[in-house]
């Protein structure tokens, strides 16, 4: 039930698709040491993103190098 005076439209008619052709739904858990959490956090910020948008892209690189090996 929807909270009295809130808007019933949130979480339909407003979403954040953050410019993504696919939505993402899945999480993944990375345990790791703190430097490399600094160093990351670094990266990102110097990039002007996120550790998790840099995390995505090379997860992606990983899989598409493995891919291409395996064909």
């Amino acid at each position: 039930m929807a909270r009295p005076g809130g808007n019933p439209d949130f979480g339909t008619l407003y979403r954040f698709d953050y410019g993504r052709e696919e939505r993402l739904s899945e999480q993944v858990k990375v345990l790791m040491h703190s430097n490399m959490k600094h160093q990351l956090k670094n990266l990102a910020d110097q990039k002007d993103c996120t550790v998790q948008d840099l995390i995505r892209v090379a997860v992606e690189l990983y899989l598409a190098s493995e891919l291409s090996t395996q064909a």
